[in-house]
């Protein structure tokens, strides 16, 4: 009897103490930084591109947790300056807002990601021609999708590495003057972030 009464003071120490525990801060802001090398491809210059972003994230919401899942969001916004290479036109530089879906695997510092983004920005194009195979004017549109693997190195500073695929078109702006070629490329993005 007295055993048992020291086992159920004992549980309702436990949990008075686990109450008085203040709840682990949740870190919601993230600043990046990611670097993507892509190629040209289905455009008739075969740009190829050297995308710089740098980010501030958000990840306003808890995690969503389905069973063994648990998903977490972030919005991102993101500065963007791209160098163009092997084409007629020069740079990118614009602002994309992001959404990043990030899925832990397991109780492990892997994650599963995937971000899609849309942006506008201004883009050096080369305006002597009528079919150059460039932008076909300055003012240009950003589509952009990534997914890949992110690993945490500590709570707060994480890396990632992906696949990459991006769009730059002035969805029709341009013509008839010029052209909407439109360019698509693809290749690998690498990035890192800390979280507060």
């Amino acid at each position: 009897m007295v055993a048992a009464l020291a086992g159920v003071r004992g549980a309702i120490a436990e949990s008075a103490t686990a109450l008085d525990r203040k709840p682990e801060a949740r870190k919601i802001w993230e600043v990046s930084v990611e670097t993507a090398q892509t190629l040209g491809a289905d455009n008739s210059s075969d740009n190829y591109f050297s995308t710089q972003f740098v980010s501030l994230a958000v990840e306003p919401f808890r995690p969503l947790v389905l069973g063994p899942v648990r998903l977490r969001g972030q919005l991102i916004n993101s500065f963007v300056a791209s160098a163009i290479l092997e084409g007629p036109d020069q740079y990118f530089l614009g602002w994309a807002p992001q959404i990043r879906v990030i899925a832990p695997l397991a109780d492990t510092r892997w994650s599963l990601y995937g971000t899609f983004g849309a942006g506008m920005g201004t883009a050096q194009a080369n305006q002597n021609a009528t079919d150059d195979g460039g932008l076909g004017q300055d003012f240009n549109f950003l589509l952009m999708a990534n997914a890949g693997l992110r690993y945490a190195i500590t709570e707060s500073w994480s890396v990632w590495a992906g696949g990459m695929w991006l769009h730059l078109s002035s969805a029709g702006q341009s013509e008839p003057q010029k052209q909407n070629i439109g360019a698509d490329s693809f290749g690998a993005v690498i990035g890192t972030g800390w979280a507060f």
